[in-house]
């Protein structure tokens, strides 16, 4: 799967079963997945306006704190891991990696 508005993606490791490029030390299932395909897009399309303190900012949090929940990740630290891990790959530089 990939991230439409992102350079994340989420590779399927085996049926049903995803690895996020962000967050790579966790598997997580399909419903997961689309959570953080989702959290990705919205971090890429606000990206240094998150940081910014007015009330759509703080709307935003909320919306990235319910699809990091799924993840098991405290919100702060999905945004982070987006941020800086904000780089393409190809499907054979994974399959090296993920070994």
């Amino acid at each position: 799967m990939t991230a439409t508005r992102s350079d994340h993606v989420a590779y399927e490791m085996s049926e049903g079963v995803f690895r996020l490029s962000f967050a790579p030390d966790r598997l997580v299932n399909g419903v997961q997945a689309v959570a953080g395909l989702t959290l990705a897009e919205i971090v890429a399309e606000w990206d240094q306006l998150l940081w910014v303190d007015s009330p759509n900012t703080a709307m935003v949090w909320k919306l990235l704190a319910g699809q990091a929940r799924p993840l098991g990740l405290d919100v702060l630290d999905a945004v982070i891991r987006c941020m800086q891990s904000e780089w393409p790959t190809t499907a054979a530089e994974w399959a090296v990696w993920s070994r």
